[in-house]
């Protein structure tokens, strides 16, 4: 019953020469997504494996140094990266517009490295 008064309701308005809008006023948009590198380096001959997320998007990383990543996402980037060995560096960087905005480095016997790049606010 209630459909149908609603119905009723909006086709006369339209045939009194009154518009609804059934659109909202202020419809915001889904964020764009923003370009980031992923750098990974360290001690030669470094390995590593771990997890490379964004909003819409998480996959296993393992490889050596140096290696890179590009990832598109509107919300963050989050690397998360364990050395292989008991010796030597291993460092996360990410590259937004070819400037580094964030950076984390382990020394530590099979240490990991976890960077959250928030892209927000």
């Amino acid at each position: 019953m209630r459909r149908s008064a609603a119905a009723a309701l909006l086709y006369g308005l339209l045939l009194t020469g009154c518009t609804v809008a059934l659109v909202p006023e202020h419809q915001e948009l889904p964020p764009s997504g923003v370009v980031l590198v992923i750098e990974i380096s360290g001690s030669r001959g470094m390995t590593y494996q771990g997890s490379l997320g964004t909003g819409n998007l998480n996959k296993a990383i393992e490889g050596q140094v140096p290696a890179e990543f590009t990832v598109e996402t509107a919300v963050a980037a989050v690397v998360s990266v364990t050395k292989q060995q008991e010796d030597g560096e291993l460092t996360v960087s990410v590259l937004r517009g070819g400037q580094e905005v964030a950076r984390r480095t382990t020394t530590a016997p099979f240490g990991s490295v976890i960077l959250v790049y928030r892209v927000g606010p």
